[in-house]
């Protein structure tokens, strides 16, 4: 079942997988020490402020801010100003146009002494006001679809942050359990070399055979073997641990809590909210998003009217006037050319209408809309996920609270077995390895009664994770 458990997490993690801020540790200091271990709650705030995923989700969420930010000043009049000044030939036409891209709109007379190449400065200074006043539902559209981004940002952040805290308990309570275990195998080291050092004593007098001498010691060097490899797992453990808190230190002490002390309070009636499931809000999000898009391309093709104003001014070194020869003169200095001399205005209205974007415009609806369905299809497949995953969670906990009940009863068996072993064996009665059997039996036990009360905190982490609502899991544990 322990196995099966594991498992499941792992399933639920890698389903549901896919505020900036400094770090409440300094870089290179220690995460914890023996008088001021690592807590839960310390390691969920640490990976909150540290885990770089979570930070590049905050990113996006800012990026969006900034981008709706930007539309609706951008759905403002536009205003811009520019100046210029021009050496240039002044062969000109009279007349008002507004320039592609440009602000300038130039006006200038037509020369009656004809064509010549004889270059002159010129300058203009032009402010051009350009709204687009009716959209027929665009400018809506518009701030529709970058609001509906803000959100889905914020709620691709939730549902990582949920996915991200499932993952840090899931590997502190599995990090426990390594550090529970190297504690469990050293006191059954002790044992083992408690029991050597009495039949040492024991074998040197004569009282013992020999082998049972080899034999203890063959349980000695068995127990040491076990210890560093429980030591082996726990760094490896905590290790994993401390990665997903930003911070990789693998000779991290954890504080138990109330993981080895009691029993959590199981829930009366034990499922998933999946309407409200973090993971679940991400995929609503992307199809309200994928539907204001959808919305605001069926307006690309409708028209837009701009309303249009300029003012401007020009100068020249050419005259206004013709000389007594018919021919105007021509001043090539800069000081004749900067200074305004004729000023203009433009007020107006402009349409744009391209009747050919309507059949454009229909297959790329049409293909929104598929996109649109493919959102809805990985909603509905991730629902589905989720209501698994929460009725296989409420076994699960129903199978760690039936190994919590057992346990203890395990332990005391194991228990008097290897007193009335023990007991027999120096009484002559029994031989070795019926001693070293009921030990082995003992730790086993041992380490089952300790790990036990730790499943059933996975198995209720699992039912959280499940339902979308840690904080069922968090407030039990002690403030």
């Amino acid at each position: 079942m322990h196995r099966l458990k594991k498992r499941y997490i792992g399933l639920f993690i890698a389903l549901v997988s896919g505020w900036g801020g400094q770090s409440l540790a300094q870089p290179g200091a220690p995460l914890s020490t023996a008088a001021n271990p690592l807590t839960l709650s310390k390691a969920l705030e640490l990976a909150r402020t540290n885990y770089p995923s979570l930070r590049g989700k905050l990113a996006n969420i800012r990026a969006a801010e900034s981008d709706a930010q930007a539309l609706n000043l951008s759905l403002l009049p536009q205003a811009g100003v520019q100046a210029q000044t021009l050496n240039a030939t002044s062969n000109q036409v009279r007349g008002a146009y507004v320039s592609n891209g440009g602000l300038l709109l130039p006006i200038s007379g037509v020369r009656t002494d004809g064509f010549r190449n004889q270059a002159a400065w010129t300058s203009g200074l032009s402010m051009v006001i350009d709204w687009e006043a009716i959209t027929f539902g665009r400018r809506q559209a518009r701030r529709t679809q970058v609001q509906l981004a803000v959100e889905q940002a914020q709620a691709d952040y939730e549902g990582e942050l949920f996915t991200h805290q499932v993952r840090v308990c899931d590997a502190y309570l599995l990090a426990l359990n390594a550090q529970k275990s190297v504690a469990l195998q050293t006191a059954n080291l002790r044992r083992s070399q408690e029991l050597q050092r009495i039949i040492r004593a024991s074998t040197e007098r004569g009282l013992r055979p020999g082998i049972d001498s080899a034999v203890a010691n063959t349980e000695v060097a068995r127990a040491q073997l076990q210890v560093l490899e429980s030591q082996q797992l726990a760094q490896q453990q905590v290790l994993r641990l401390t990665e997903l808190i930003g911070q990789p230190n693998p000779t991290v002490q954890l504080d138990s809590m109330v993981f080895y002390n009691q029993l959590p309070q199981l829930p009366l009636t034990p499922g998933s909210n999946s309407a409200l499931h973090p993971q679940l809000r991400v995929y609503q999000k992307t199809i309200d998003l994928g539907r204001a898009n959808e919305a605001l391309l069926k307006t690309s093709a409708l028209p837009s009217i701009s309303v249009l104003g300029s003012l401007q001014g020009r100068g020249s070194g050419i005259s206004e006037a013709t000389q007594a020869d018919g021919t105007f003169r021509i001043d090539p200095s800069l000081g004749a050319g900067l200074p305004l001399r004729s000023y203009n205005y433009i007020v107006g209205v402009t349409a744009i209408w391209r009747p050919t974007d309507l059949w454009r415009t229909k297959y790329v609806v049409s293909g929104q809309r598929e996109r649109v369905n493919a959102s809805q299809q990985a909603y509905e497949q991730q629902a589905l996920s989720i209501q698994a995953a929460s009725q296989n969670a409420v076994l699960q906990l129903q199978l760690a609270q039936a190994r919590a009940q057992q346990a203890p009863l395990q332990l005391d068996a194991a228990n008097q077995a290897y007193i009335q072993s023990q007991a027999r064996y120096e009484s002559g009665l029994d031989n070795i390895q019926a001693l070293t059997q009921t030990s082995a039996l003992l730790n086993r036990a041992e380490v089952d009664q300790a790990l036990v009360t730790n499943s059933v905190w996975r198995a209720l982490l699992l039912r959280a994770a499940t339902a979308g609502d840690l904080d069922s899991f968090l407030q039990q544990l002690p403030r």
